[in-house]
């Protein structure tokens, strides 16, 4: 009988899991935290992952629910993840180089100091 509610249980747990995740998107925000980006007058901003929440219905009357699932349950939120992930990626490597050449704590701005100070 134990074995028979488990089964039950288990369908409604994963609509309420894929339903939770389809009611958000990740996109590229700046962070709030940016410890050196005003000291060393840099262009690049560190950035981070935000989230936002959709509302209402995604999906159309005449739509098929299964491919609508699909889509607003999985596509979006793993699309929108990896565009925006790798988008955040890029940007705070491109950050960090910055820093590292144009801060004066920066390694390849103190190994030019370094090679300049030795001629």
């Amino acid at each position: 009988m134990e074995t028979q509610s488990l089964y039950s249980v288990k369908p409604l747990f994963l609509l309420m899991l894929v339903a939770l995740l389809a009611s958000c998107s990740f996109v590229p925000a700046k962070s709030k935290n940016q410890p050196y980006a005003y000291d060393c007058d840099m262009m690049t901003k560190k950035l981070s992952l935000a989230t936002i929440e959709h509302q209402g219905n995604m999906c159309g009357h005449n739509t098929d629910a299964a491919a609508c699932l699909i889509a607003v349950g999985v596509v979006i939120p793993v699309g929108s993840l990896l565009v925006s992930g790798s988008v955040v990626l890029i940007g705070n490597t491109l950050h960090w180089l910055e820093y590292q050449g144009s801060c004066e704590e920066g390694m390849i701005a103190s190994y030019l100091d370094k090679l300049k100070s030795t001629e």
